[in-house]
């Protein structure tokens, strides 16, 4: 005799429950832990993570590079100035410093360059670094470039008094070329300035 074998009845399960059971398996399987709702979100710090560390790092390294210069190691503050300026080079101030001290450490021509990029990077200091640049040509003895570069100097409105002052230059003021320069300068200004302002004070 053939007995017949009853299904179970299937319970019901509405379909907003059914729903809510698959989400919730499926979610259980993609969904990572949730952070807990009183701590900040990670995203925003790891998106600044690298360049806070960077600032962080550059930083250290400046004022590594201003304890040398405090400590007259230009050659080690040269070498921290240059590691800063490989992370950001987009401070003239930095490119400065650092032909000051590689002037310091008789580097000339690392000197010049270093001025001529603080020319590139900020305009505002051609002024200063222009000179700076003469001066570091006038300690290598390349006459014609000191020369040249004092000319521009004056153009840019260096005083004679400044330029005689400083014990590189006092050699070049009988310089024809700056001479003519200076003539230049008193005709254009309109004024009875002595070609020699300041070369004996």
């Amino acid at each position: 005799m053939a007995m017949a074998v009853a299904a179970s009845p299937a319970v019901p399960v509405s379909a907003p429950m059914l729903a809510q059971a698959l989400l919730l398996a499926c979610g259980l399987v993609v969904r990572e832990p949730a952070a807990p709702a009183s701590a900040p979100s990670a995203r925003p710090c790891a998106d600044r993570a690298a360049p806070c560390a960077t600032d962080s790092v550059r930083a250290a390294t400046v004022q590594q590079a201003r304890t040398a210069m405090r400590d007259g190691s230009w050659n080690d503050a040269a070498d921290l100035w240059r590691d800063a300026l490989l992370i950001d080079g987009r401070s003239g101030a930095d490119w400065l410093a650092l032909g000051d001290v590689l002037l310091r450490a008789e580097r000339h021509r690392e000197a010049v360059a270093a001025y001529e990029r603080a020319i590139q990077v900020d305009a505002r200091l051609t002024a200063r670094a222009t000179r700076d640049v003469a001066r570091a040509y006038a300690r290598m003895g390349d006459d014609r470039q000191t020369v040249r570069w004092l000319e521009q100097a004056l153009r840019l409105g260096a005083r004679p008094a400044e330029l005689w002052r400083d014990e590189s230059f006092r050699r070049y003021r009988d310089t024809p070329r700056l001479q003519s320069e200076l003539r230049r300068q008193v005709d254009r200004r309109g004024v009875g300035e002595s070609l020699r302002a300041g070369a004996t004070t």
